[in-house]
């Protein structure tokens, strides 16, 4: 092990660098079914929803029973769409962020409902992701990372605006809410209180690993499809609220433009 260490030091900086571009070599080396890429069968789900002409996107239950393959920007051939969205999540949170802790909880993002959007190539048999994001229901509610401490800080103000909670209020079956209920509180509390004032928890999710894939000069394009898209295919499922995490002040600033 101290001569993995040593190596993995001189090559790639620190173990935990090396352990991200073995993982990332795994993925893109894992022997697979595909053998002829020019096979007239490629099976593609006829339900999804198109977005702007180009773009696909649409909810899949469990990814890890999904047999289509997909291509990403990060290797020279498609994979099985569970393999392609964990190593989307490790090129972009983990390498590119160094979020080195997810390196322990890969897994997650290979099964479970996914969000995905995805467009066709003229050149490509097979589509390619543009975007992911792990969708969590509320039977698993003890593993949402929205409730983690980690994501805890007792230094935020929470916004309590009467219009967003009213809005809030009319969009699902709930409590009514008064930002009264709220003085005074810390924002897991009023976050726990959010959660536990909704009625009907089918129509509550959690949405997290937004992932935003291609061209750099595309970006705020492609993030601006994959949130609606998130959004319109998680209404369209009977989803009211989410809760979420967001990383991007892009992001932030893209929701209260929108207001109500």
């Amino acid at each position: 092990y101290f001569h993995i260490e040593q190596l993995a030091i001189k090559f790639f900086g620190c173990l935990l660098k090396c352990s991200t571009e073995f993982e990332i070599f795994k993925l893109i080396h894992k022997p697979n079914m595909l053998l002829n890429h020019e096979s007239e069968t490629v099976p593609k789900n006829t339900t999804s929803t198109i977005i702007d002409e180009k773009y696909h996107y649409e909810l899949v239950q469990d990814i890890s029973q999904d047999e289509r393959y997909f291509h990403t920007e990060f290797s020279d051939q498609p994979l099985p769409l569970s393999d392609a969205i964990v190593l989307i999540n490790i090129a972009t949170f983990v390498k590119e962020h160094k979020w080195y802790e997810m390196l322990n909880h890969l897994d997650i993002s290979s099964k479970g409902e996914h969000f995905i959007l995805y467009q066709y190539t003229e050149n490509n048999l097979y589509p390619t992701i543009i975007s992911s994001a792990l969708i969590q229901t509320t039977s698993n509610k003890h593993e949402w990372l929205f409730f983690d401490g980690f994501f805890q800080n007792t230094k935020w103000k929470p916004n309590l605006e009467t219009d967003g909670l009213l809005s809030l209020t009319e969009a699902t079956s709930m409590t009514p809410l008064t930002r009264s209920q709220f003085i005074d509180k810390t924002s897991n509390e009023i976050e726990n209180d959010l959660f536990y004032s909704i009625l009907d928890k089918t129509k509550i999710c959690e949405a997290i690993r937004l992932t935003i894939s291609g061209s750099k000069s595309k970006a705020n394009y492609h993030l601006y499809l994959a949130q609606k898209g998130l959004a319109m295919a998680l209404k369209e499922s009977g989803r009211d609220v989410v809760f979420t995490i967001i990383e991007k002040p892009a992001m932030v600033l893209f929701y209260k433009a929108m207001n109500l």
